[in-house]
């Protein structure tokens, strides 16, 4: 488990500054040879659940769409135009409200509550979204607390998938 102190100041260090696309990465367990676990971010009002590395990528992707930041460089592109429309009907619905007139929707106290659980954490920031990827730095204790860059999804997904095959420690 997480030392509960670290865990608080980790949440904290999310809330107190206008960290809009910084997300904490609740890791809960194994299934297989993939993790699963939460998304916690200040301004989406609960967390997001993921079942596999490849689902955290595509709903840190989502949730950027719902905080408004960043934006995007273009538009998703699918096989079909019906499924294109499927993904448009599907997100209409969504918060697009522009990030300067976001609250938070959540306190460090709600954060640390629920990353207190988790058996390993990561921070993602995603800096860009250019050419249908994301971009960003990842920071953890398997870091060394020092932010490590990421230049696409593929290139996050790798390195995470490493942390899967090379200890069993995280989970």
């Amino acid at each position: 488990m997480i030392k509960v102190e670290e865990t608080r100041n980790l949440c904290h260090s999310i809330t107190a500054t206008d960290r809009v696309s910084t997300m904490l990465i609740c890791f809960y367990g194994k299934k297989g040879e993939d993790l699963y676990g939460e998304i916690l971010n200040c301004y989406i009002d609960r967390p997001v659940c993921f079942s596999s590395l490849g689902d955290l990528v595509l709903k840190l992707d989502e949730i950027c769409d719902w905080i408004g930041s960043p934006q995007p460089s273009m538009e998703p592109r699918f096989l079909n135009k019906r499924m294109a429309e499927q993904y448009a009907y599907r997100t209409k619905g969504k918060n697009k409200v522009p990030v300067k007139a976001k609250i938070q929707l959540q306190d460090m106290k709600a954060l640390s509550t629920r990353a207190i659980r988790a058996k390993s954490t990561l921070t993602i920031k995603i800096e860009y979204r250019l050419n249908a990827s994301i971009q960003g730095r990842v920071m953890g204790k398997l870091t060394n607390k020092n932010y490590v860059g990421f230049r696409s999804a593929l290139e996050l997904i790798r390195m995470l998938k490493e942390i899967v095959i090379r200890t069993d420690s995280i989970v």
